[in-house]
């Protein structure tokens, strides 16, 4: 049977019994390792693959004018959709990133924004696992991970807010790594349709309240 659309997992009852046992390992706000094994995952007709949850980081860059840094994605789930700038934890030498050092260095390398300028980094909510539209068959080998080709992972992510000063329109942006435009946007203006990853405009808004509670 076929439960994928292109790389991701999208047979509902699938996802559901893939988030069921990523959110029973308990693995915590901020994950002790970049990738889990989850072990076997059983599927109808008795076929079985290896399930990882692959954890991630993802930058809410909000300034004075209401006004927030998105990237276009290059690359599925959502390619050519806007974005928050993220992406996953890095191992270093056996010891992972800090979610935060991550949400840090992928906002760096996906818009050119100055990292002198993400200060004061902030949580947003929880780490979020029930994120059903957000697993993966990896298409070649992680580099990095114990992840091999075809297995599938699902991705956790936590936001973090940096409130800029100012307007952001007046710093030096740039795309990279595997965005293919950045842009500032009125937050205002922005719906659900924009969004690559569905649970990136209820970040953004969860950010702005995180903000005006400061």
């Amino acid at each position: 049977m076929n439960f994928l659309t292109g790389h991701m997992v999208t047979d509902p009852a699938i996802q559901h019994r893939v988030t069921t046992r990523i959110l029973a390992a308990n693995l915590g706000g901020t994950p002790a390792q970049a990738v889990h094994d989850l072990g076997l995952l059983d599927l109808p007709e008795g076929a079985k693959i290896r399930l990882y949850a692959r954890h991630a980081a993802d930058a809410i860059i909000i300034d004075s004018q209401d006004q927030i840094l998105l990237i276009t994605r290059a690359n599925d789930p959502g390619a050519g959709k806007l974005a928050l700038p993220g992406g996953f934890i890095d191992d270093i030498n056996g010891v992972p990133e800090t979610p935060l050092a991550t949400a840090i260095r992928e906002a760096h390398e996906e818009t050119g924004i100055a990292i002198a300028l993400l200060v004061n980094g902030m949580p947003v909510g929880q780490r979020a696992y029930a994120r059903p539209f957000d697993i993966r068959a990896a298409w070649n080998d992680p580099p990095g991970t114990p992840i091999k080709k075809g297995e599938w992972f699902g991705v956790s992510t936590q936001g973090f807010y940096f409130p800029v000063p100012g307007d952001l329109r007046d710093i030096s942006i740039a795309a990279g790594d595997d965005a293919r435009h950045a842009a500032i946007y009125r937050i205002a203006s922005l719906t659900p349709d924009d969004f690559a990853v569905p649970d990136h405009l209820p970040m953004i808004e969860a950010a702005r309240r995180t903000a005006s509670a400061i």
